[in-house]
């Protein structure tokens, strides 16, 4: 097998790769999907450009990667592909029409027992200018921590929850109210402040704004001064990547280290996208 053709997009650390002139319209050999695989875990942000593909493709290539599972907000998914998310400011696909999801750091479905494994986005209509996204490497972040802080965080869990975000979502106008029984659905879930990454090893910092809500058996003001500096910290620009969308761009991001946020875009433009998103398992 050619070696695959990788560009290094980040200027910092190992975050995010590069593939050019791969086409996963296809089936992939095995020994290809090893391959990304391996450089998957090692970069956690993986962008393949010009992937003009299907949702059926794009299905075919997530599940390459483990079972996949659905969104728990179903009026934005695929009415014919349920495993997709849509995020389309103009409802492009038939979901409900969202302009920015996501503008919020956060790790995908954390507020679940289970939190996925990863992501993989599909931008086959971008803006031309604006739009980008934010990745922010956990493992990093965690291993610049101050030794002290590291020892305090040992076997500190924090509780993650999707109610109050979604709340925020439903006043800002970009997600539907939702009927009451469907928001007692979404209760409150305890995961490790710091999670032991189980194909690599490494440990990262697993908390995020978007749907961790506190640290749990702390008090108030002691939750909200460490998720505040743990946040701070994170975001220093030594950590993250800045995604600029090129049309049919695909990016896949392991979830269980890295965090990620969308950015302003004029919505005079379309941005449409599809997610697919791979099953994980009980952070440790």
């Amino acid at each position: 097998m050619a070696p695959l053709d990788i560009t290094t997009e980040s200027n910092q650390r190992t975050l995010g790769v590069r593939i050019d002139g791969m086409d996963l319209t296809g089936p992939l050999g095995d020994d290809v999907v090893a391959e990304i695989r391996n450089l998957w875990m090692r970069h956690a942000v993986i962008v393949f450009s010009d992937q003009d593909i299907t949702p059926d493709q794009h299905l075919a290539f997530a599940r390459r990667f483990g079972a996949l599972q659905s969104h728990t907000v179903t009026d934005i998914l695929h009415p014919d592909y349920p495993e997709l998310l849509v995020l389309s400011n103009r409802g492009r696909g038939g979901a409900k029409p969202i302009n920015n999801g996501g503008a919020y750091w956060h790790s995908d479905i954390t507020y679940e027992v289970e939190p996925p494994m990863g992501s993989i986005l599909h931008g086959f209509i971008v803006p031309p200018a604006d739009g980008d996204t934010l990745y922010v490497d956990m493992t990093a972040a965690y291993e610049f921590l101050d030794e002290d802080l590291k020892v305090k965080l040992d076997g500190v869990q924090a509780v993650h929850t999707y109610r109050h975000r979604y709340e925020l979502m439903v006043e800002a106008g970009v997600r539907p109210p939702q009927p009451d029984e469907k928001m007692a659905e979404w209760g409150d879930v305890l995961h490790p402040v710091v999670r032991t990454h189980p194909e690599t090893g490494q440990k990262a910092l697993f908390v995020n704004e978007g749907f961790t809500a506190r640290i749990d058996g702390w008090s108030d003001d002691e939750s909200r001064r460490l998720l505040s500096r743990l946040y701070q910290h994170c975001m220093e620009d030594r950590f993250i990547y800045r995604h600029q969308w090129r049309s049919n761009d695909l990016v896949m991001w392991d979830n269980r280290c890295t965090m990620h946020c969308a950015t302003p875009y004029d919505l005079s433009h379309e941005r449409s996208m599809h997610r697919a998103t791979i099953r994980g398992n009980l952070p440790v």
